[in-house]
Parts: structure tokens; sequence; C-alpha cells
């Protein structure tokens, strides 16, 4: 549709329209629109007393039907204390009396609690039955009142433009007789009509002018069809609407009495469809109205009361949306279906109950686009300057908003949200609700930042019969090093949901993710037989994300939000699969070193110069297949203090120290380690800025899987040995005393614990003597990273925690510091059962006949090693934040 100011500009934009009349002709169709809508008002007004009154009315007959039952409750409770108190007079003592008179008046408050709890349960019920009943109401209205409000539009601009095309045909006339002084008499007036026209021909530009103006108005909207271009073709850089967004957060510090001014302020001097979509969108997603506060005396000709709707419920964003294009003369219609919203999970089947939502198709240049308001809205985030009041307000408020949910493409759009009617998912092919269901769950960062997945996948995956699948996302070669991913992996059913560990393990250390170049993989090799959900999380960094040169800079956190996920099953599994090293955690490879500190890795080369490409791949994924020893070089681009932690399961950290080494030449780092044993080992890189000071922490750089496959001359290191069925002593052992330690606190070996979820060990263990532990959990699950162990004054506190119920055990171990036995003998044991507070198991508790102080914990023999022991040590970081 040509509206009024496409039509005035068209005219004006060459010139031949005065300020004056292009003024006078937008106040006629202003004027037009305000009666309208003081009719259309008229209509709501009627809508909404309706609904009022019914609410009103249901409201008072669920009182009067809740006070009669009460009434006739409260009678029958009365007659049968006057019974009973008749019955026993003789016989009543003062006490007796004065106690049936107590729980009377208790039974009495019991029941008006009752009587008051079903009151509210019931006008909560009719609350949500009007609600709905008012939306679909409100949306019928609105839906006719657009439609009309459009015909209105059309008919007033049709006759705007004969007006208009009488006066440019005057203005040819008077053009073709004397083109010079035409062209001198604008000039006079402060019009310059020829520097205005095209290629300067007054007469050709009016006879186009003419030309446009004499074609029909478009009154009724084409049938849904998929636009001729994507959304990338109507613009690419969302820096174009920085003016008109600005526009409309100073329209929506104002305040309005009527929908046509509301338009009017926020459409102002826009022209396209394109503009008017987006000032509009812009003004819902800036509003906020989920938290906007309505007084209660709110009458329909304040400005506030534009949005009362909004406020009991009856017109949503959608509808508001679709309300407020009318008046722009924007073709708008409202569209319902389901949507993977809040509470979907991957694999669920949606009925027609269930996830039900609605958003909105707008009429752009002859396109069906769509668009969804509620889920592009974001809240505001108040800046926390103290001195704010000396600020403007707007430079208070930060609005978020999701750009993704404006005119979003349909093959990305039905992702999320499938309609009812097909047409409307704008697709050459239509998709069932089956194959909806079946398409993986994305969220709008994965769309934003262009992610693609290297294979078409699935909602479900099936692992192998060894439990491993692999999740490949691509991602644009100029994001490669400002995207940062992570991962969470959870079990499926309901009973180990909140569950992130297997027999102590975290899940997380059965996914080993790695970034090349600018493709990101996770390769999930599930414990066991189960359901599982797998997460995966991202966004881009900034500077304060980075190591920048101020030598007491940290890296700030940065929040990750959901880009896509999967349910993966596990049927059958072949083999036991082991727990990666206990390393930070997230992602592997030295990307990430990169990525925040500048770390570039040198790769290595075989004997003739050239390492084979795929090689190449697996150290650039951070996995190195070694015999003996290995090394890993960086450059360094700044100077800067590092850490490396080398790790094993089952072993240590100390145990591994004198094995790995760091050196510095110049600008570059080596990382260097003979290995003790074959096996697989984990390195921790950590840095910080050279010079910084003492309360700066060093962050995570980056992590290597190393798998040893052989070692020339294996060293013994001490293990810790995972068999705990064979403990026969609770308490010390004879090296305790040897060593000189003593209990301060806790001095019984066994103990039960039900009224709290921690516990503070305290041990005052000389300074010679250095101490360890393990903290498991029966049959043979490791929990050592809920227990942290801290030096004070001569004393070590063990800060225990308790997240299931069950028997834990807490050994500890220690020896001599110097000493030449590195061996770590255990020193002292404890016993704890632990049953949670709330009474919720989460786990097995044995009960009082078999008693834990009977019988010998952890009598279920292991079916195999138990590789799962790990250090936790101080200076570990995590990616996720």
């Amino acid at each position: 549709m040509i509206d009024v100011e496409h039509v005035l500009h068209l005219a004006h934009g060459n010139r031949q329209v005065s300020p004056q009349s292009k003024a006078k002709k937008r106040d006629q169709l202003l004027n037009a629109q305000k009666e309208l809508e003081s009719q259309l008002k008229k209509e709501e007004d009627a809508l909404f007393e309706k609904m009022t009154k019914e609410r009103n009315e249901n409201s008072k007959e669920i009182s009067e039907e809740i006070n009669r039952e009460w009434e006739q409750r409260l009678k029958e409770l009365t007659e049968k204390f006057e019974r009973e108190t008749d019955k026993k007079k003789k016989k009543l003592k003062d006490s007796d009396r004065k106690l049936m008179t107590i729980q009377f008046e208790n039974e009495k408050k019991s029941l008006e609690n009752t009587m008051t709890m079903k009151r509210d349960k019931k006008k909560k019920t009719m609350t949500l039955r009007l609600r709905e009943k008012g939306q679909r109401a409100t949306s019928e209205m609105v839906k006719k009142q657009s439609t009309q409000m459009l015909k209105l539009l059309a008919t007033k601009q049709e006759e705007l433009k004969q007006e208009i095309v009488k006066e440019l045909e005057k203005e040819t006339e008077l053009a073709q007789k004397d083109p010079v002084f035409y062209a001198t008499l604008g000039k006079k007036n402060g019009l310059d009509i020829v520097g205005g026209l095209k290629d300067g021909d007054p007469i050709e530009a009016l006879q186009d002018a003419i030309e446009v103006l004499q074609k029909p108005a478009v009154i009724e909207p084409p049938a849904p069809h998929p636009p001729s271009c994507r959304k990338k073709d109507l613009y690419d850089n969302i820096s174009i609407f920085d003016d008109i967004d600005e526009q409309v957060i100073r329209v929506a510090e104002t305040e309005q009495e009527t929908h046509t001014e509301l338009t009017q302020q926020l459409t102002e001097n826009l022209i396209t469809d394109l503009e008017k979509a987006r000032a509009i969108y812009r003004w819902i997603t800036v509003k906020d109205l989920n938290v906007m506060e309505f007084d209660e005396s709110l009458v329909t000709d304040t400005p506030m009361g534009l949005l009362r709707g909004i406020k009991y419920g009856t017109e949503t964003y959608h509808v508001l949306f679709m309300r407020l294009c009318s008046y722009a003369g924007l073709h708008c219609v409202e569209i319902k279906g389901h949507s993977k919203s809040v509470g979907y999970e991957p694999g669920m089947k949606i009925t027609p109950e269930t996830f039900q939502n609605t958003w909105n198709c707008v009429l752009i240049d002859g396109d069906w686009r769509l668009i969804q308001c509620n889920w592009g809205a974001r809240h505001l985030v108040m800046n926390k300057d103290k001195e704010r009041d000396k600020v403007k307000r707007r430079d208070q408020i930060r609005y978020q908003y999701d750009e993704h949910y404006f005119l979003t493409d349909p093959d990305e759009f039905i992702q999320e949200f499938w309609p009812h009617d097909p047409k409307w998912q704008l697709l050459d092919c239509p998709l069932t609700l089956e194959d909806f269901e079946a398409l993986p769950f994305v969220r709008s960062v994965f769309f934003h930042y262009g992610m693609q997945f290297d294979q078409h996948k699935s909602a479900v995956l099936e692992t192998g019969e060894k439990g491993g699948i692999k999740i490949s996302l691509r991602i644009p070669e100029h994001y490669e090093n400002d995207l940062v991913f992570f991962y969470q992996l959870r079990f499926a059913d309901k009973e180990r949901r909140n569950d992130l560990t297997y027999r102590g393990a975290n899940l997380e250390r059965f996914v080993f993710q790695a970034m090349v170049d600018n493709q990101v993989t996770f390769s999930i090799h599930v414990p066991t037989v189960a359901e599982y959900f797998f997460e995966v999380f991202a966004n881009k960094i900034d500077e304060t994300n980075r190591c920048i040169e101020d030598n007491n800079s940290n890296l700030a956190p940065f929040r990750l939000k959901c880009a896509c996920k999967f349910k993966v099953t596990c049927s059958s599994l072949v083999g036991k699969m082991h727990a990666l090293p206990n390393c930070a955690a997230g992602e592997w490879g030295p990307k990430k070193a990169f990525r925040h500190f500048g770390l570039m890795p040198i790769l290595p080369t075989s004997p003739n110069g050239v390492e084979k490409p795929e090689h190449l791949e697996i150290i650039k994924a951070g996995m190195l297949t070694v015999e003996d020893k290995f090394v890993i070089r960086f450059q360094i681009p700044r100077p800067l203090q590092f850490v490396a932690k080398l790790r094993m399961n089952q072993v240590e950290d100390y145990v591994l120290e004198p094995f790995i080494h760091l050196t510095a030449e110049g600008q570059v780092l080596t990382v260097s380690a003979s290995l003790p044993q074959p096996g697989q080992y984990g390195i921790d890189l950590y840095a910080r800025p050279k010079g910084a000071t003492e309360g700066s922490t060093l962050s995570h750089a980056c992590k290597y899987l190393i798998n040893c496959v052989k070692v020339s001359s294996p060293r013994d290191i001490p293990k810790i040995s995972p068999n705990l069925s064979n403990r026969s002593k609770w308490g010390p052992t004879a090296h305790f005393e040897d060593l000189g330690l003593k209990l301060l606190t806790h001095k019984e070996a066994k103990m039960r614990i039900t009224d709290t979820t921690k516990i503070c060990i305290e041990i005052y263990v000389p300074e010679h003597v250095y101490l360890s532990y393990q903290f498991n959990r029966e049959p043979d699950e490791d929990y050592r990273e809920y227990c942290t162990m801290k030096r004070e004054d001569g004393n070590v506190k063990l800060n225990v925690n308790f997240v299931k119920s069950g028997n834990y055990m807490l050994s500890l171990y220690g020896r001599r510091s110097g000493s030449d036995d590195k061996s770590l003998p255990n020193i002292y044991n404890y016993l704890i059962q632990y049953t949670h507070p709330s009474g919720d198991t989460n786990g097995s508790v044995p009960s009082k006949s078999s008693s834990i102080f009977k019988k010998s914990i952890f009598s279920k023999k292991s079916s195999g090693s138990f590789d799962k022991y790990s250090d936790k040590g101080s200076d570990k970081g995590s990616d996720k934040s």
C-alpha cells in the first residue's frame, strides 16, 4: 500500500508540492484516522466493559458460593461442638471445656483457611478462562478494526493522490509552456526544481510522478507465499536502523493518548514498509510491556489507558503489533500454532493443548515476513552508576532485544515455530508436525552467528555400540576467534535429570570439545546405557575477555546462551567408558589460548619438514599421541606468567609435578614432560599478565589431552587404590600419631549427619607434614570435588559438602615433606552416613536394620578398576561463566 507519506514524497521529492500543502494533506489523513479511531474505541470500550462486568459477576458468584458453603459447614461444625458439649455438660470440668473450645477454634480456623484456598483457586481458574476468552474476543475485534483502518487509509490516500495528480498536471502544463520561467519561479520560492528532478528534466519527472500516483492502491493483501528474497537482502547491517531506534526510544519515554498519535510519532518521516515495521517492532520490544505498572484506577482516555488490555491480559504483543501496523498502513495478520518454548525438550511429542504460541506476519513490499515480538522483547538493564540522578534517564537504560525475531527467514523460523495453517510456513514444501518435532532444537544465537551443522541432524541422536556420537558446527571464518562454546551433558530421565555426575565423575568429562579453524566438534562417549540431553552454549566475547597489556587486568566473566540442544540415546554399550582427566572444564586445544591470550601454537613438523594434514588437525584439536615425552611450544605476544599442571586419573597432582617443565626464552614458551608411565594425561595451562598484582588470579589458557602409548623406562608412581571394600579400620592408623596429627573437631570416626548439608573438620597438622584426601560415596563414586582442604594457622580445615543421601568415606593420606619415600599412606578414615534434611534420598540409604555401623561399608565388590579419581586444585579455572 502507498501511504500518504509515500504519496507526498513522490511529489514533494520532486519539489512540486509546497511544505504547507504537504502538512495540510497529512493533517487531513490524521484527522480521518482520529475520527475512525474514536468510533472504534467505542466498540472497544463496550467489549472491555462487557469483559469487566463478566469478570466481576463471576467473581461475585464464586464469593457467594464459597460464603454459602462456609456458612453451612461452619453451622455443622458449631452444631457438632454444641452437641458434644451438651452431652458431656454435667461431667465436663472447666479445663476440659476450655480444651474443647480451643479444639473448636482450631477446626474453625482450619475450615476458614480451606475455604479461602478453595475460593482463590476457583478465582484463578476463572481469571485464566476469562483471559483466554478476552484474548480471543480482542483478537477478532482488532482484526476487524485493522481492516477498517486499512480501508480508510487506502480510500483517503486515493483521494489525496488524485488531488496531487491534478496539481502535478497543472504544473506540467505550466512547465511545458515556459520551462525556464517555471524553473526560475521555483528557485525564487525556495524550490530547486531542476536540481531535484530526474535528469534535470521537469516535464519528464512530472510525468513519471503522475504515472506512479495513478496506479491503484493495494487494498487486498496477497495470499501467503515464500518471500522473494532473504532477510539479508533487505538489510545486512542493523546500523541502518540506528536513527529509527533512537527515535523509537524517545517516543517510548513519552506518553500518547491515541493509537493514531503513537503511530504518527513512531513513523514520522519514515517512508518504506520496512522502516515502519521496524519502528513498531522496536517500540514493543523497548516498552517491556510485561513489567509495566498500571494504576488500579486506570481510565480509558488516559495515555496508559491505551495499553489497558496488556494490564488485564486481554491484549497480547502480537495483537498490539497487528493493531499498530494497521494505523501505519501495513497489512499484518496473527498466526497461531506451536513452538519449542519453555519446557520443551528434544524428542517431546506436541499435542493440541501443549506449547501453543502466536506470532505475526507483516506485508513488506509485497512479501509476507515473520515477526515474533514476544520473543524479541528483552528486559531493561539499569545503569549502576551511583551518580545516575545526575544522568539523563535515557542514559540510565540499556535496551536489549533480539534482532533474530524481526523478519525472520521462513526456513529459520520453522525451526522454532509451527503454524496450524501450513500456508503460513511460507515454505515451498511445508513441514508436518512430526517433521517439526524431528528438527534440531536451536535458538536465535545459532542463526545470529551463522552456525551450521556439518551434516543434517535430527533432534534425537543414537550413539554407536561404544556410546559415541559426534556433533560438529561450522561458523563463519570471521567469528572463529571471537565465539566461545561450552556444553552440558545431563541425564534425561526424571529421576536423574538434575544429576550431572556418574559415579562421582562429572558428565562433562565424557565429552571432548575442540575447535579447529572455524569448526567446533563435540565428541560424546556416554558412560552408561541411558537417555541424555546435550546442550551447546555460545556467545561472542569482547576485549574485556582477552588479556590486554594492562598488567592488572583480569579476564572478565561472560554469559553464554543456548545455541542448540539434542537428546542422545544409548540403548546398548560395549565396554566401559572412562572419564577424561579432570582438567578445567570446556574446550581442549590451543584455540582458546590464542583467543584469550594471543598465544600462537608452534606446530611440530616431521623429519622431512612436512607434517601430514590429518596429524595437524588432531594436534590443533589438542590431542597428542606420544612415546616417553612430549613438547608443546607457543609464540608469546607479550610478557605473561604461566603455570602448568599435569593430570592423570587416580594420581595426585603433586606426584606428577616433577615430570612437567615450563621454560620461556624470548617470545617462545615451551611446555615439556617426560612421562612416568603409559596412559592418558591432561595438561592445564594457566596464564596472567607478567607483573600482575598478587590478587590477580591465573586464568585458564588451554588444555591438551596426551595419550602416551609407550614409556621406555617406566617409573613407579603412587596411585590411590579405588578398592574401598577392603577397608577394615575406621579412625586413625599408626601413621596418624607418628606424624603428630591431632583431631580438633569431629573426633568420632563414624558419624550420622541429618540436620545440615556440610561440615567442617579441623585437624592440627605440623608444617612438615603433607596431607591429602579422598572423598567417596558408596559404592565407588568419587566425590572429591565436594570437599576442599585449606591450611590456616597450623591447622587444616576440611570443608565437606553433601549433595546426596548415602554412605560416604573421607580418607586422609599423609607423609613428611622432603621424605625420600614418595608413597602416601592412609592415616585416617571417616565413615559418614548422610541423610538429606528434606528427606529426599536421591540415592540409597541403609535402613536401620542394616546399619553401616554393624557391617563393612562398600561391601559390593568393584567390577573393575576405578579410574575417576582426580585432584581439583585451587588454581583450576573454568570456561563457563
